[in-house]
This record gives C-alpha cells, sequence and structure tokens, in this order.
C-alpha cells in the first residue's frame, strides 16, 4: 500500500502503526491485487496493536479479529545469495561449514517468479552479500522488475566499486553493528577490520543511500553495553536501529530471561524517548515479557515479520524456508513454498494458553517465537521459553 496517510509503506516496512479510524477504512479498501499489498488483515489487526482503549472507540469490537488470514503474497521475500562471509559471528543464521555462491541464474528466477506473484520487497543477505560477484547484475534485475530492495552487509570490507553498484540501486541497507568499538567488534565477529574503517563504510553508506539501518545480536553483556552502543548509534543516526533477540542453543542464552529483557525493554524505552531514533526488538518475543504490555508495544513488534508470517526466506541451498531460523525445507517453487501446510500451522494460535488467545496483542505477538519453541520444547506448537502465565496476567491487567 503506497497511501502516504497511512503509516506503514515502502520506506517503513516494519512499522506497524495504524494510528485511525480513516487510516483503516482506507486501507481496508486497497485493492489487495496491487502490487506489493496482500496484507488486509494481518495491517487491520494491527489497530488493535497500536491504539489504547482510550482513543478507539471501536475497541470492543475490534477485539474480534485477532485470528489472522493469511496474506496472499509475501510482503518480504529474503534471498541467501551466498553463505561466503568475513566474519564468524557467535550467535549467526548461518554456522558451520560456509556455503558457496548461488548461481545468478537461480536469483534472477526468483525474482522473476517473485515479481509475476507480485510481491512487493526482496531483501539480499548472506552470508555477505556483497561478496558475490554478479551482486550488480542480481540488483540491476531486481530494480528492473520495480521492488523495493534492501541488502543486509556488515560493511566491515567495502570497496569504491561496490558502493558504486549499491547507490542507485538499492533503497535501504541494513547495517550488521556488533560492537561500539574496536575490540568489542572482533570479541563478537572475529573481524580484522579496524573498526574505524567499518564506521567509514557505514557513513559512506548512509551518504549514498535513501535509507540506512542497524541491527544488532542481543548478547548476555548487552545489559551492561547498551550505552556504549546507544553512544555510538546516536551518531550514526540512522532510519531505525532493531536489536535481535538471539535464536540459539548457545547455554549463555538461558541467562537471558524475563529479568534481562525488561532491563532492555526500559533501556529501549528511555533511548527512545531521549532520542526519538525508532528502536526495538525486531524479532519474535512475548509482548507481556515485561510484565507491561503498554511497554512491550512500545518497542517489541510480535512475530508479525518473523517465523513465514508475513515474509518467506529463499536458503543459499536452494530451497524455501519459513524464517532464517526455521530451516524446515519447503520446497524450491515460491508460489507453492507460500501455500505450504507448515506456515498454517505456524500461523495457528489454537495450541497457545487462554490467556494469549484471549490477548488483544495475539496478533502480531503470536505467543512469541515458534524457532524458540522448537529449540526448547521440541515443537513450534511449544511454549517460547520467555512466556509466563504469571506474567502475562500481570501484563493484562495493565490495559
Amino acid at each position: 500500500c503506497r497511501d502516504p496517510e497511512l503509516n506503514w509503506g515502502r520506506k517503513d516496512f516494519q512499522s506497524f502503526a495504524l494510528p485511525t479510524e480513516l487510516s483503516r477504512r482506507k486501507l481496508l479498501s486497497c485493492d489487495p491485487s496491487a502490487r506489493g499489498f496482500g496484507i488486509t488483515i494481518i495491517y487491520e489487526n494491527a489497530i488493535l496493536y497500536n491504539n489504547p482503549r482510550k482513543s478507539n472507540p471501536n475497541y470492543k469490537d475490534m477485539l474480534q479479529l485477532k485470528i489472522m488470514t493469511r496474506p496472499r503474497i509475501p510482503a518480504e521475500i529474503v534471498i541467501e545469495i551466498t553463505g561466503q562471509c568475513h566474519l564468524a559471528c557467535r550467535y549467526c543464521t548461518k554456522p558451520g561449514a560456509r556455503a558457496g555462491h548461488v548461481p545468478l541464474s537461480a536469483i534472477t528466477k526468483t525474482l522473476d517468479d517473485a515479481a509475476a506473484m507480485k510481491a512487493g520487497t526482496i531483501r539480499f543477505t548472506g552470508g555477505e552479500p556483497l561478496l558475490h560477484p554478479d551482486l550488480r547484475a542480481m540488483l540491476a534485475h531486481a530494480r528492473r522488475l520495480k521492488f523495493y530492495i534492501i541488502v543486509n552487509t556488515s560493511a566491515e570490507e567495502i570497496t569504491p566499486a561496490q558502493l558504486r553498484t549499491l547507490k542507485g540501486s538499492i533503497d535501504c541497507a541494513l547495517i550488521s553493528l556488533q560492537g561500539f568499538d574496536q575490540r568489542s567488534n572482533k570479541a563478537y565477529t572475529g573481524s580484522g577490520t579496524p573498526f574505524a574503517q567499518k564506521l567509514k563504510n557505514i557513513f559512506a553508506l548512509k551518504a549514498l543511500l535513501p535509507a540506512l539501518r542497524l541491527g544488532t545480536v542481543i548478547t548476555p553483556t548487552m545489559s551492561s553495553t547498551f550505552p556504549r552502543f546507544a553512544a555510538l548509534v546516536t551518531r550514526i543516526a540512522p532510519v531505525s536501529w532493531g536489536l535481535f533477540r538471539p535464536i540459539s542453543t548457545d547455554p549463555d542464552i538461558a541467562m537471558m530471561g524475563q529479568s534481562f529483557y525488561n532491563t532492555m525493554i526500559l533501556d529501549i524505552i528511555r533511548f527512545r524517548q531521549k532520542t526519538g531514533l525508532n528502536t526495538h526488538i525486531s524479532n519474535a518475543i512475548p509482548l507481556c515479557v515485561s510484565g507491561n504490555i503498554k511497554a512491550g508495544k512500545e518497542c517489541l513488534p510480535g512475530a508479525a515479520s518473523d517465523d513465514g508470517h508475513l515474509r518467506i526466506v529463499r536458503d543459499v541451498r536452494g530451497f524455501f524456508k519459513p524464517s532464517y531460523f526455521i530451516d524446515t525445507p519447503l520446497g524450491e517453487d515460491l508460489r507453492k513454498a507460500w501455500k505450504h501446510p507448515l506456515l498454517r500451522k505456524l500461523d495457528a494460535t489454537d495450541h497457545l494458553p487462554a490467556i494469549c488467545r484471549q490477548c488483544p496483542c495475539l496478533s502480531p505477538c503470536f505467543g512469541g517465537s515458534r524457532a524458540m519453541a522448537m529449540i526448547h520444547g521440541g515443537s513450534y506448537r511449544a511454549a517460547d521459553p520467555l512466556f509466563n502465565k504469571i506474567t502475562a496476567a500481570q501484563a493484562l491487567s495493565c490495559l
């Protein structure tokens, strides 16, 4: 949807706010066959997530709209174009042996299929996508097909030629920022690139591109290092700063429980209030994790863009999968993959506790991360390890 009165569109994919009833009517009147649009019910529900009771006269009626109807078109198609990377990040989405580059022909076919499906947004990722020798050709093909183009990159090593390739070819870059100085960056990523060079690359990209975003994986030390990260992010001044809950079997993750994330949420809220910068935990986490849904709604977009609800990922091995961390193959045909029964199972909420099913934030929360449910509970229908019924009840009492 490209309506300028809606607080969502090409330039701000992750914003779910639909602040007015007028916006709701406009959204529902949009042509669902329009290019890049196919998420009517998701965003109709999103008005629940963003509007407090007192400002929404239809609040009670809208509680009946919690059950999501799956979008006909993915809001975003993520393409892993290479497994190669300069770095060895601890909580990487592609641990283990590095795969090679995906052939250009395979990528162009995916782009053609996405265009035929009328998808609107394409994200190139890896590994490090800038290492792919055919990146220029991929971007040119995607531009001809009129996609909104995002590239994920570490910005560790960028040549002048690569900067020229990105300029005018992409709409947004998501930069991985895993440290606030040389020592912290190397400790997490194993990088040998001088941190000053990384920062120089980030500022060069910011000057060239329409939008630059930062992404940081949350680590067990983040509660103490947040002020150092915050100072650097303020200096860079990106469009947004996304913090990512690590999805991992690493035993250190167990230390990052509810109290840890409660502290993180308070830090994020204070940072947002101080700077006005759009800062949030970008991937799936229960909105009630802090015991206060109002606080959760301010900086937790929920699971809508995770676990295959709104987007799908083409794995470097050639098949589609629900997300970076749920790598169950859905097949090699995009259209069939998007209709795969597993995605509908991931959308289901009937297995969640009654307190979740009664919550006005059920969509986009979905009870948290299905990937972490599988890791800790052995099933996608298990509880997110950060979910707690007592905390959930406390959170709902805040509404």
